[in-house]
């Protein structure tokens, strides 16, 4: 650390080493170039004015590492862990002289432990040994909560406390030198004004005081680019380990699993998964908005709840799993329905919102939650009922069937069901132009202008947007049947042949995809001859919706259907069929969309004159 410090002027005192050796347990890690210049922290940020802010450091909202206790500042958060929790984070730093990248870590592992480990938040004491394993886990570099302030404001608490405890004596000669990560070398000069002989005590003090200002000036600068460097650098090991290919994703679960072998100590069926870029899905349901939407749609809302309540029965006494509970509504229909125990998973931030919303409702005797992934998470015990508002756009996108199937396959008693029990995904064809019009001819002419190349890529992608049944100009078929109890992830990639026949003399412009959703009581799969219509259920004594083409908006679903709009309409007399084979995968680097694939031909019944090409092709969608 010695030849990262040069100094004239004077041999170094105590106080002096002190700074070094602190200053430089940050600068002498190994650093990528900073992407600030020097310019960026020139004269005009050394402003009298600005040093209310250096004060404020630390100074935002900041959540305890242990409970879900918000305090004003990064400051008092760690008073509050010591005092409350019997953990002084800053001096546990400080014993074992924890890196930066070590300290990242250790808030991001007793982050993961609050979500995870029941009872967390009643820790009186908790220890650090120095030698913990998760210390050396990049995967504790990944933040566990967005904008997590307390990963900002260490650094600067610390210095903030060396720099308040040098009010005795000067903390560096009349020149210093520390060379910067970059190369740089950084000097400290005293003012000429030092030398001034004052003649009062009143003098003495303040020019004592104007010195030690500018001490703390020089070392704030310092800090602030060294802090600078390290999250220019943790920005990039974040980018290099979090958001890479699926491929390197699935060599860290394999690397995971690795360590499992070794003996390390893990609930047996628990799975590792690939994480989202950027975690992306997680975050996109942190907000109010979504959930709002999702709560309006009735046909949704109340599908599940009509099959709660009007199921009590099989509710009363039984342990439920709500898995991706959001703001907690499903859960709180099942406590309400008499279930014994509720437990309500979510790995988004809106599950502190669904926290607050059980214990002002006055059920948090009965439903517990646990943030984290479903794949990951330890639960206390077997469930009889998993209920689970999994679906997306054209049912599978966004893959969390997976997650639901896995929770089965951890969590579920023998004997246990599933709601919903089943879906379907379902086919057909319409005469609706507008897209086509719209979105693709629309750049033939705009104010006079072609701009044939603005079409590129737009049929590409599948349209996720309300069709009118009076559109609807083939027969329905079912092109995937998902019975829950015993479908397996492996089985969500799908290739059905299909065949669709003309009900009338029309034009097809796109072919249209959407699904049906049952609610059984025992689970048992629902015949392909039962309709999804409130008459065929009440006479089956099933729940279930449909989010079909509808003639009414209060039927409307938030799911709409999904276009896959052809670029030329095909003229089809009644009678004739379209025949093809429809192809869907999870797309290879993003496992939550879809890569659509739809092959047909055309069979008329009577020859007739019609574009060349049209009666056969191959088309390619995604759904992103």
């Amino acid at each position: 650390m010695s030849s990262r410090i040069l100094q004239t002027g004077g041999s170094s005192g105590a106080a002096e080493a002190a700074f070094n050796a602190r200053r430089q347990s940050v600068v002498s890690q190994v650093y990528t170039q900073s992407e600030y210049s020097e310019s960026e922290f020139g004269e005009q940020d050394n402003r009298w004015d600005d040093w209310e802010a250096e004060d404020d450091m630390g100074a935002e909202d900041a959540k305890c590492l242990f409970c879900a206790e918000v305090l004003p500042s990064a400051r008092e958060v760690f008073a509050h862990c010591a005092s409350c929790h019997g953990f002084s984070f800053l001096l546990a730093r400080r014993q074992f002289n924890l890196d930066f990248y070590q300290s990242i870590r250790l808030i991001n592992y007793l982050r993961k432990q609050a979500q995870v480990v029941e009872g967390f938040d009643e820790t009186k004491t908790w220890t650090l040994q120095g030698n913990e394993a998760f210390l050396g886990d990049d995967e504790y570099l990944r933040p566990v909560l967005e904008d997590d302030s307390l990963l900002y404001a260490f650094e600067d608490l610390e210095a903030e406390d060396f720099m308040e405890g040098q009010d005795q004596q000067s903390q560096f000669h009349h020149e210093t030198t520390i060379l910067m990560p970059q190369g740089e070398a950084k000097k400290f000069q005293r003012s000429p004004y030092e030398d001034i002989e004052t003649t009062t005590e009143l003098e003495a003090r303040l020019l004592k005081q104007l010195r030690q200002l500018e001490e703390r000036l020089f070392a704030t600068e310092v800090q602030l680019q060294n802090t600078e460097m390290q999250f220019q650098e943790y920005r990039v090991r974040v980018k290099e380990s979090f958001f890479d290919t699926l491929e390197d994703a699935t060599a860290r679960s394999m690397a995971s699993q690795s360590r499992l072998e070794d003996g390390e100590d893990r609930d047996p069926t628990a799975i590792s998964v690939p994480h989202d870029e950027g975690n992306y899905y997680f975050n996109s349901y942190a907000n109010n908005d979504i959930h709002q939407q999702m709560l309006n749609d009735r046909v949704r809302t109340e599908g599940y709840r009509d099959y709660i309540y009007e199921n009590k029965d099989i509710f009363k006494g039984k342990t439920v799993l709500d898995v991706g509970c959001g703001t907690g509504i499903l859960s709180m229909f099942a406590a309400r329905a008499g279930a014994a125990k509720v437990l309500s998973v979510d790995n988004s931030d809106i599950i502190e919102k669904a926290r607050k919303n059980i214990e002002e409702n006055g059920l948090q005797d009965v439903i517990t939650l646990y943030r984290g992934r479903i794949e990951e998470i330890r639960l206390p015990c077997k469930v009889d009922i998993i209920i689970s508002e999994w679906m997306g756009y054209f049912l599978l996108y966004e893959a969390m069937l997976d997650s639901v199937l896995v929770a089965r396959d951890r969590f579920l008693a023998p004997g246990g069901i599933l709601a919903p029990s089943q879906t379907r995904i379902l086919f057909t064809a319409s005469s609706d132009e507008s897209f086509l019009e719209d979105h693709y001819h629309y750049w033939n002419d705009v104010y006079g202008f072609k701009m044939s190349t603005m079409r590129e890529g737009v049929l590409q992608e599948a349209i996720v947007d309300f069709v009118s049944p009076d559109t609807i100009v083939t027969d329905t078929v079912v092109i995937k049947d998902l019975c829950h109890q015993t479908i397996t992830v492996v089985d969500l990639d799908f290739v059905t042949p299909f065949e669709l026949e003309m009900q009338r003399d029309d034009h097809v412009c796109a072919f249209v995809g959407y699904f049906d959703t049952w609610f059984t009581r025992d689970g048992q799969a629902v015949p392909l001859d039962v309709g999804i219509t409130k008459e065929e259920l009440k006479k089956h004594g099933l729940n279930g919706f449909t989010t079909g083409p509808v003639p009414t908006s209060a039927e409307e679903t938030h799911w709409k259907q999904t276009m896959f709009v052809l670029q030329q309409p095909i003229e089809l007399k009644k009678g004739d069929k379209v025949k093809g084979t429809f192809f869907c995968v999870k797309n290879s680097t993003n496992p939550r969309a879809l890569d659509i694939r739809i092959q047909y031909e055309i069979q008329r019944l009577e020859a007739a004159d019609h574009p060349p090409g049209q009666d056969k092709a191959e088309l390619a969608f995604y759904l992103r």
